[in-house]
């Protein structure tokens, strides 16, 4: 345990909407069908978990109102129930007291329910109280440039699978950067995402450049798991690399990595517009009027939490997947969708959870 001179700095700016929570239970138990609301909580849908309040967002803001009244002091037994959550922002759409605009109430936009998590959980890293398992990951973060603990030069592997060059960043001028990050650029059976992006920018005409090994991480898993200092330092080393070389837009396939860029690097990156791939494709078919092939296949489409209910992108993929597929929507959709299970930390502190609620998620 550290001691601190304020040991709740961080949650402290957050205090009117921890104190907000009326406990009413609605982040416990909500089923709205016609908002394609059926669930509050992706902890709630795991066999052996659904009635251990703490886990619960209700539970979670009356561990904060203990801190903040002085009753509860924070601990290890404290962080590992405010770390068994995704982050994914579902219970504050059910909320009364939320951000949400899914309601409209008095007391609307009090809550912020992330926001509020991840400041304490920036408050119990600054104590001494992080989850162990992820530790390593945020020191290799900044350390290596990626939180997988890989060596950083394996991020151009990918690139050796195309038939044409792409520029690089380092070395070539390019106004637009493909930020690739590091599960595509790292993970065997993901880096697929960045091979057909690339390809299709290819196709397109699209002028841009990647940064290869020299691509620093976002900072998404820094700032999600509260090691801030870690986040910081990452940060500040991807705004040198993009305003050293005149990057102008930043588009990216990570809904991780959109999000960090876009909310968490506030100011940083004023100058830098940021875009989803799926926002800068609807964008050049609609100014280039390009008519796309429907392949008469069958769709669905997971919704991100980072890109969907914390970035409100809804639409663009739809857009995008109905002109070359036939869409079916998941029961559950756009801002009701069920978490995937891997965000906030949970699939590297909690890995037994975060598959359980995956699995939620592939048997829908």
């Amino acid at each position: 345990m550290t001691e601190l001179k304020e040991p709740l700095k961080n949650l402290k700016e957050f205090e009117n909407a921890a104190l907000a929570c009326a406990q009413c239970g609605q982040c416990r138990a909500a089923n709205w069908p016609s908002k394609g609301i059926f669930h509050s909580c992706p902890v709630t849908k795991v066999d052996g978990i659904a009635k251990f309040e703490p886990l619960l967002a209700r539970g979670k803001n009356l561990i904060m109102k203990g801190l903040l009244w002085g009753h509860l002091q924070l601990s290890q037994e404290i962080s590992d129930v405010i770390y068994q959550c995704t982050l994914c922002g579902l219970c504050e759409e059910v909320c009364f007291n939320s951000q949400s605009e899914s309601f409209d109430f008095p007391l609307h936009n009090i809550m912020d329910h992330v926001n509020t998590y991840e400041a304490l959980r920036a408050d119990l890293v600054e104590a001494g109280f992080p989850i162990e398992s992820q530790v390593p990951m945020n020191k290799a973060m900044v350390e290596l440039l990626n939180p997988y603990e890989r060596d950083n030069k394996e991020k151009v592997n990918w690139t050796q699978k195309l038939d044409f060059k792409i520029k690089n960043a380092n070395t070539e001028d390019s106004e637009i950067l493909y930020f690739v990050g590091c599960t595509s650029g790292l993970t065997p059976d993901i880096e697929k995402v960045a091979i057909a992006t690339a390809k299709i920018f290819n196709k397109l005409g699209v002028d841009f450049s990647v940064f290869g090994e020299h691509e620093v991480c976002c900072g998404s898993v820094g700032m999600r798991t509260g090691d801030r200092n870690s986040f910081g330092k990452v940060a500040e080393k991807n705004t040198e690399l993009f305003k050293g070389k005149g990057i102008k837009r930043i588009v990216t396939s990570c809904a991780g990595c959109y999000r960090t860029f876009k909310k968490d690097y506030g100011k940083r990156l004023d100058d830098i517009e940021i875009l989803h791939t799926v926002e800068f494709l609807q964008e050049i078919i609609k100014t280039k009027d390009i008519k796309l092939k429907n392949l008469d296949i069958k769709t669905t489409y997971h919704d991100p939490c980072h890109l969907g209910r914390h970035m409100n992108v809804y639409e663009a993929p739809r857009d995008l997947l109905n002109m070359i597929s036939n869409l079916t929507e998941m029961k559950t959709n756009r801002v009701g969708a069920m978490c995937c299970g891997a965000g906030g930390g949970v699939k590297k502190g909690f890995p037994e959870l975060s598959m359980e609620i995956a699995k939620n998620r592939v048997k829908e």
